[in-house]
């Protein structure tokens, strides 16, 4: 495991998923509701796909790898959305309860996992 490359995926994994909500609700004006979490979550599936095969980029995955990775992204997305997005934007850590939030993080580490078996 590459640690230190996994957290930096995960960060600009997190850094995109931020721009890409901004964009559907200030862009959109979409914030919440089915439409929302649709679009959020086909685009959360794509960056997902994308970041696992960069991090496997030239090296063989496995199942173990993939749900570390996906682990290791979620981490850090809670971490950024502690230290930036809740003080900044939502003003409330309740936000972290959120089921639709840990719907998102458990998709990633399920994309982690398929790419980490098909690199195997």
């Amino acid at each position: 495991m590459k640690f230190w490359k996994a957290v930096g995926i995960g960060a600009i994994f997190w850094a995109i998923i931020f721009f890409e909500v901004s964009i559907l609700m200030f862009g959109f004006n979409l914030n919440s509701g089915v439409l929302y979490y649709t679009i959020h979550y086909v685009f959360a599936l794509i960056i997902a796909i994308f970041s696992a095969l960069i991090y496997f980029k030239g090296t063989k995955g496995s199942a173990g790898e993939g749900i570390l990775l996906g682990i290791i992204m979620m981490i850090t997305g809670i971490i950024l959305d502690s230290a930036i997005t809740i003080p900044l934007f939502v003003k409330n850590y309740a936000f972290l309860l959120d089921p639709m939030l840990w719907i998102g993080f458990a998709e990633t580490i399920l994309v982690c996992l398929v790419v980490g078996l098909i690199k195997k």
